[in-house]
């Protein structure tokens, strides 16, 4: 749009002109074979031009065309200067009509010159030659333009071509079309140039066309061209200029120039709030009762609709990222992407209501009326996911296995035959026989989901039922970044440190206390001035203060009274004073450990400061405190400090909370966590886009990286950490039970989960370098699980086939097939296309949004949106507008769709009750195999559950099988004697093979194997009796290990030790080693009933199949211990070991606690919040089930079933449900 009254007049001219000539393009323009068109010739005796302009200069706009102008035909510019060529020439024409579409052409090029610069085009030359009509030489002419449009070429012209030359003073004296040349051959300009040659090509009898102009115009045509290209481009950046209102004669408004809407919404984009009344008060640029004004947020939707089923209308391969969250009811959330087009978009919401008997099959209804069903609120999930998806064309349906492809493990009656190429599937019993893979099916045509979501107890069931049960093709990829919390807080636990976390959030949070007004940041700084003004560098206070910030600042103590006087004046510098800092929230964990590297050095300067005047090792002193409890100690350290809080107030207890104890305690959790947060950081960081999630996954895979993190947790903690940690507090008994937990199990067991189970065990094959050797070893490891699923198919006992689940996945079997099929090709073509298909799959099972924090980040942004805005809390439309409008997705630079202002302005107003239907999953009711995950699980109706401890033991056990089936004859027990490593002990434990004189740290056990860190002797460290000292490589040195014979394996109790004043840190052998069996005893027994008979039966001591655990256990004793007092201590161990775990009341406790601490900061009142405050609440008072320790679904929650009560038929209502069906479908299940 121009913002000058001319260029707005030409634009308008040039607009009614393009109009007329849209409707002759096709009657003076042909298409050649080379793909360009040519003008026609205009009248029988005109010379035919030679002039050419590519195709893409027309748009042509009929029926089903994809052609992106929508308002009609339309060209470019090189195409308009030959129409506007084209028009004198044509006797229907008007000479009002010739002579305007001349001035038009000139007015253009007259502004074009005047705002570009010609030496950026072609250096401001045009060059042609043609034959001088004087001696019949050739000529080479060229044209030097000049930054005014002006040249010099044409001055010779007259020695040149006479011709030429007469012609054009004839064209100065006499008007054609009404125009006339203006300037001379001595210095002439472009538009003068492009008259003469349209005037010389409709007088052929002049013979000027033919001998000159000919050569000339295609060449100033072309010049033009991208001139008047350049002015667009430049006119474009120009501000957009509102035109008038204009009314109807009876008074009525006329339809608001489209640049009006562009401008109203261009003028409300940083409004956030109240943007319709906003808008109704730029009454200049459109009227107030126009769509886009009174319904901005439906167009906005409805648009972002059509976009999202036009992006995703052939979209086969998908993956969604989705998660759940409380605005005012539960919404999910989910964001696709199709890696393939590389785009994403926001799923239409889900208000997650109650399951309704009306959608229930009859079966499953019948045994929701009698209170048999279970996992109702995951399928409630599941429902909600499909409907989401069902917006694509993509349901959960869609994903299910076609009848005919074989993909599942074989039966005993079926064999695997291959004949001519192709793999069949013969029945013995039936003498059938029938296609492994149908020959219509393919795999651009197959839906394939990969959903990334929590590992919750409502998305765990329903993608099991799925994956195990339905055989559907999906493959659940669970949240890295909440795993990587929950280890980290199971390792804090582990070592008693949660609660130094909890206590020194209140200190980082302090900046923006109270209550979130950051008033207490201005107290800081007024006691610092105080302080300064107050104190000196010599008094009792500071000098009390010194060692300990000194130490903190990694400073040497000050020694001089200038030295201590400069220290003391970098009080009111301090950062801490200066900026408010990160703020610890509940979902975003990682911002303790940013709050810590912000508070560095300057946790002793705080207390100092707000301490008023307490000495540094003074902390909680709880008699100072009157309350019952406290006094009585009947509260726990956790409830302790609950208490002490709402006492004492966070000003109070804060500087109380940092003693030179508990800051070492705070040192020591940030040295443990600082690998792996740094580590979840720098891939947050660094990989943001999926290709390079998918390079990342790939390169890990391939090689020893999985391991990175697990290889920096070992060296922090043994090499690094101690330089700054030990020996201050090393020699406390207290202490060492947390030196000793150096690494975090369940992190081995996570990234090895993660990356070394299929299909991410082969995503070697996306890099080139190792392409052929993933695919080779990818072929062999897969024909040892066929030959091992035929083996069990007909009787022979394969244990660890049974926990590797991952073989049971429709999308895993696919994969693995298709290189099959390579194998087998009867061409290398044919090979190689096989190959690409399995990269193919790799490839989009790889190339993914990571995780949940991308979905996550939608969620936070979108109730702050909502918050802002105050009258969307509850519309369906309002929160999806949140979601995309939000950042969350462009901030990854990952390409996401978008409604543009042009796409809002032209929009139709639409109604929200037609998205309404899109976010109602009451409306989606799903099919009866679907519903059956609601069924209990029984004999027949099962499939594995997937929970953190079954990955690895997946992991673990395909280890094993895959070393049992490479050398069989190595391994004589069997592929079932590896159970024997169950017996190596726990993490941190030390143990050595004494075959291959070896010896190890254990990080993590399994069923079937354990992982463990190799370590060496510690050169010239020996211990008080003289024992050896251990301590691990500084390479990666983690190995997987299996123990089948228990003759090689002993154990080596050890203690943590230090090699020098600051490490590093070794561990000490204390005794003699002993045998895996009798350490087990002493550390307690804890053997599961079948190990236990396994144990025995090794021994060959006899037991009753049918006998107690006790009983089993009591055998054990007998046969490793002699004395009465060794066996009752081993039982008191025991007892101790099967002791049901607190860990979920106590994480109630601490949860509970960093609640209380956030919700007094500015997130006050955040439903999230009050949500899992309700939760813990319920589950204290019994209202809700705990999850149990081990239960039919492997942890599944299952609700206890309440008694039946026995009220007369009479005080029933009739046609209402159990009240205890309300405790499992809510209160919107209803009969």
């Amino acid at each position: 749009m121009c913002s000058s009254r001319e260029t707005t007049r030409s634009s308008r001219l040039s607009w009614r002109a393009l109009k007329f000539l849209s409707r002759i393009t096709l009657a003076y323009f042909s298409v050649g074979a080379s793909g360009f068109v040519k003008s026609l010739p205009i009248r029988k005796q005109c010379y035919a031009p030679q002039s050419k302009v590519p195709l893409s200069q027309l748009h042509y706009r009929g029926a089903g065309s994809e052609d992106p102008h929508k308002a009609g035909h339309t060209v470019e510019t090189r195409a308009l200067l030959v129409l506007f060529g084209l028009l004198p020439g044509r006797r229907k024409l008007q000479p009002e009509t010739k002579t305007k579409s001349l001035v038009l052409v000139e007015e253009m090029l007259r502004q074009a010159c005047a705002k570009i610069a010609l030496s950026g085009i072609q250096r401001g030359r045009v060059s042609c030659n043609f034959v001088s009509d004087v001696d019949s030489s050739p000529i080479a002419l060229s044209l030097d333009f000049l930054e005014d449009g002006s040249t010099r070429g044409l001055a010779d012209l007259e020695n040149l071509h006479k011709g030429a030359s007469k012609g054009w003073d004839k064209l100065s004296q006499h008007a054609w079309c009404g125009r006339k040349l203006s300037t001379t051959l001595q210095q002439t300009n472009l538009w003068d140039i492009y008259l003469f040659l349209i005037w010389s090509k409709h007088n052929p009898s002049s013979k000027i066309w033919e001998q000159f102009s000919v050569h000339l115009y295609p060449k100033v045509v072309f010049f033009a061209g991208y001139l008047l290209e350049a002015y667009v481009d430049e006119l474009a950046n120009l501000p957009l200029a509102p035109l008038p209102l204009l009314k109807t004669k009876h008074g009525n408004s006329r339809r608001v120039p489209k640049v009006n809407k562009i401008i109203l919404l261009q003028r409300v984009k940083a409004q956030k709030r109240h943007r319709g009344e906003v808008m109704q008060t730029h009454t200049d640029l459109a009227p107030r009762q126009i769509a886009l004004i009174r319904a901005e947020a439906n167009l906005e939707v409805a648009e972002y609709v059509k976009l999202l089923t036009t992006a995703f209308a052939d979209t086969q391969h998908v993956q969604v990222s989705w998660d759940a969250s409380t605005y005012d009811v539960e919404t999910l959330v989910a964001i696709a992407y199709d890696y393939k087009k590389n785009v994403s978009g926001y799923l239409p919401i889900q208000n997650i209501s109650p399951v309704q008997t009306a959608e229930l099959h009859e079966t499953v209804r019948t045994l929701a009326v009698q209170g048999r069903i279970t996992r109702v609120e995951s399928y409630n999930t599941m429902r909600s996911f499909s409907h989401a998806l069902n917006s694509i064309g993509l349901p959960l349906a869609a994903f299910a296995k076609p009848p005919d492809l074989l993909l599942g493990p074989l039966r005993a009656e079926e064999e695997r035959v291959l004949m001519n190429g192709t793999y069949f599937i013969y029945n013995t019993t039936t003498q059938s026989i029938q296609r492994q893979v149908p020959t219509a099916w393919s795999l651009a045509k197959q839906p394939l989901l990969i959903s990334v979501s929590d590992q919750g107890p409502l998305n765990c069931p329903g993608l099991d039922h799925l994956q195990f049960k339905l055989r559907g093709f999906v493959l659940p990829l669970y949240d890295q970044s909440h795993r990587t919390w929950n280890d980290l807080k199971s390792a804090m636990r582990s070592v008693k440190l949660f609660r130094i976390l909890l206590q020194f959030s209140i200190l980082y949070n302090m900046n923006y206390g109270p209550g979130g007004t950051k008033a207490w940041m201005a107290k800081k700084q007024q006691y610092a001035e105080e302080f300064r003004a107050k104190q000196t560098a010599d008094g009792k206070i500071f000098l009390s203060y010194m060692p300990y910030i000194c130490h903190e600042m990694g400073l040497s103590e000050p020694t001089t009274a200038e030295e201590r006087e400069a220290l003391f004046g970098t009080i009111t510098s301090l950062q801490t004073l200066q900026q408010h800092g990160p703020l610890v929230k509940l979902m975003r964990w990682f911002s303790y450990f940013q709050s810590h590297q912000f508070y560095a050095g300057e946790h002793f300067w705080t207390k100092m400061l707000i301490g008023e005047g307490g000495p540094p090792q003074q902390g909680i002193q709880p008699e100072a405190v009157l309350t019952p409890d406290i006094l009585a100690g009947n509260l726990d350290d956790r409830e302790e400090l609950r208490q002490l809080k709402l006492k004492m107030g966070s000003w109070r207890l804060a500087p109380l909370l940092v003693t030179p104890w508990t800051w070492w305690k705070n040192e020591l959790l940030v040295s443990m966590a600082t690998p792996v947060w740094s580590c979840f950081t720098q891939k947050a960081q660094q990989l943001k886009l999926p290709h390079e999630i998918a390079g990342d996954i790939a390169k890990r895979a391939a090689t020893k990286l999985w391991a990175e993190e697990i290889h920096a947790v070992i060296g922090n903690g043994f090499f690094d950490g101690p330089q700054k940690l030990y020996p201050a507090r090393f020699l406390s008994n207290e202490e060492e039970g947390q030196c000793i937990s150096l690494h975090f199990r369940r992190r081995v067991q996570s990234s090895a989960s993660y990356y070394l189970r299929p299909p991410f065990r082969y995503a070697g094959a996306l890099l080139a370098e190792s392409r052929e050797t993933t695919l080779r070893q990818m072929h062999a490891d897969w024909a040892a699980v066929l030959k091992a699923e035929k083996a069990m198919a007909g009787g022979a006992g394969m244990e660890p086939l049974k926990e590797m689940h991952w073989r049971l996945n429709s999308v895993n079997r696919l994969i693995h097939l298709i290189r099959d099929m390579a194998e087998v090709a009867s061409t290398t073509a044919e090979r190689r296309a096989y190959n690409n298909q399995v990269v193919e799959l790799l490839t989009f099972v790889s190339t993914h949004l990571a995780d949940t924090v991308i979905v996550e980040n939608t969620h936070q942004m979108a109730k702050d949106a909502l918050r802002d805005a105050r009258h969307f809390q509850k519309s369906r439309t309002g929160k999806q507008v949140a979601c995309i409008r939000c950042s969350a997705i462009p901030s990854r630079g990952v390409p996401c769709l978008k409604v543009s202002d042009d796409q809002k302005a032209t929009a139709s107003a639409g109604k929200s009750s037609s998205f309404d239907k899109l976010t109602h999953p009451n409306t989606h009711a799903l099919k009866k195999e679907f519903q059956r995950l609601m069924e209990t699980k029984t004999k027949q109706h099962t499939w594995p559950s997937t929970t953190q401890q079954m990955e690895w033991q997946q992991v673990v056990a395909t280890e094993w099988f895959l070393c049992y089936m490479q050398d069989e004859d190595k391994f004589a027990a069997g592929p079932n004697s590896a159970w024997l490593s169950v017996l190596a002990g726990a993490a941190g434990e030390v143990v050595a093979c004494q075959r291959a004189g070896e010896i190890m740290l254990i990080l993590a056990v399994g069923s079937y194997g354990f992982a463990a860190w190799d370590l060496e002797l510690a050169a010239g460290v020996r211990t008080a009796a003289g024992m050896s000292a251990f301590r691990p490589y500084r390479h990666n040195a983690i190995r997987f290990h299996h123990i089948t014979e228990l003759e090689d394996w002993v154990s080596v109790p050890v203690k943590p030790g230090l090699s020098g004043p600051h490490g590093p840190l070794h561990l000490e052998q204390t005794s003699e080693a002993m045998s895996l069996p009798l350490a087990r005893i002493h550390a307690g027994l804890n053997l599961t009933c079948k190990q236990c008979q396994d144990l025995l039966a090794l021994f060959k001591v006899n037991f009753r199949k049918n006998q107690s655990r006790a009983s089993l256990h009591g055998l054990i004793l007998d046969l490793f211990l002699e004395t009465e007092h060794e066996k009752e201590e081993a039982r008191r161990k025991m007892a101790a070991c099967l002791l049901p775990q607190e860990e979920e009341h106590a994480e109630d406790s601490d949860m509970e606690e960093l609640l209380e601490q956030l919700e007094d900061l500015e997130n006050q009142g955040d439903p999230e919040i009050q949500k899992e405050k309700e939760k813990i609440k319920q589950r204290r008072t019994g209202r809700i089930a705990v999850p149990r320790a081990a239960g039919p679904d492997e942890g599944e929650q299952v609700p206890k079933r309440k008694a039946k009560a026995k009220a007369p038929p009479k005080q029933r209502k009739k046609g209402l449900l159990e009240p205890k069906m309300k405790a499992h479908l809510g209160h919107g299940f209803t009969g």
